[in-house]
C-alpha cells in the first residue's frame, strides 16, 4: 500500500479550500492526473516531478511555488536519509509576510520587507545573517562610458541579523528598502550565512523581494482601486 506524500496531502487539503476537485485542479494546472499521481507516490524511490509541474500546480492552488516545491524536495530519497543524520542543517521559507512578489510601488518609495522562515533542520542557528546577494550590471559603451541596466532596490543595510533559532522553530526577519527614482521592476536576493560571512546553504536558493516601481499617481490609484 503506497503512501501518500506531504506535497500529495497538502495539495488535496489546499484544493478542497478552494472548492476544486482533483480533476478541475488538473485542468487548470494544465497537466494530466498521471502527472498529479507522481506527486501522491512519496516514499524514498518516488521519481521527483518536473519543476513546471510544481509550479503549474502552485499557480492552479495559488500559492508560492516555493512552499509547494519545499514539500516536494522533503519527501525525495536525498532528504529523507538526510533526515536520519543528527548534524542535518536546513532552512525552509514560510511566507512572505509582507511585499509579495510583483506588490506595485511609488518610485522613491521606502518600503518595508518581512521574509517568515523556518529552521528545518537539527541544528539550532547560532550567529548568522541573512546576506543581500545584488551585484549591479553595469556595462560599457565604445566610449567608454558607464551604462547602469536596471536602476537597484536599495536595502537599508547589507545584512540581516538572525536571532537565535532552536530547530523547528519560526524567525521573522525584515528589512527597510527604497525603491529607485524611474518606473521598473527591481528585485533584491538574499541568502544566510555564517558570521564569517561564509553561505550556510549555498546549493539552496535564498529569498527575495521583487517589486513593480511606478510613478506616484499609479500607485495612488492602485491603491484606491
Amino acid at each position: 500500500m503506497s503512501t501518500r506524500s506531504p506535497a500529495a496531502l497538502y495539495i488535496r487539503q489546499r484544493a478542497q479550500d478552494l472548492g476544486l476537485s482533483l480533476a478541475a485542479l488538473c485542468r487548470q494546472a494544465g497537466i494530466s492526473r498521471q502527472s498529479l499521481y507522481l506527486l501522491e507516490q512519496g516514499g524514498a524511490h518516488a521519481r521527483l516531478p518536473s519543476l513546471n509541474l510544481v509550479v503549474s500546480l502552485a499557480n492552479a492552488l495559488r500559492v508560492h511555488p516555493l512552499k509547494l516545491l519545499q514539500l516536494v524536495l522533503d519527501a525525495s530519497p536525498a532528504a529523507i536519509k538526510a533526515k536520519d543524520s543528527p548534524t542535518v542543517d536546513r532552512s525552509a521559507f514560510v511566507a512572505d509576510v509582507t511585499l509579495p512578489d510583483g506588490t506595485l510601488v511609488a518610485a522613491g518609495q521606502r518600503v518595508l520587507k518581512i521574509w517568515k522562515l523556518q529552521n528545518a533542520g537539527r541544528v539550532a542557528w547560532e550567529g548568522r545573517q541573512l546576506l543581500c546577494q545584488d551585484e549591479e550590471v553595469v556595462v560599457y559603451t565604445r566610449c567608454g562610458q558607464e551604462l547602469h541596466l536596471a536602476p537597484p532596490l536599495v536595502p537599508d543595510s547589507p545584512c540581516i541579523p538572525i536571532p537565535p533559532t532552536p530547530p523547528g522553530g519560526t524567525v521573522r526577519l525584515q528589512m527597510g528598502f527604497t525603491a529607485p527614482d524611474a518606473p521598473a521592476t527591481v528585485l533584491s536576493y538574499w541568502k544566510m550565512a555564517f558570521a564569517d560571512g561564509t553561505l550556510c546553504f549555498p546549493d539552496n536558493r535564498g529569498v527575495w523581494v521583487k517589486l513593480t516601481v511606478v510613478e506616484p499617481v499609479a500607485a495612488a490609484e492602485c491603491d484606491q482601486g
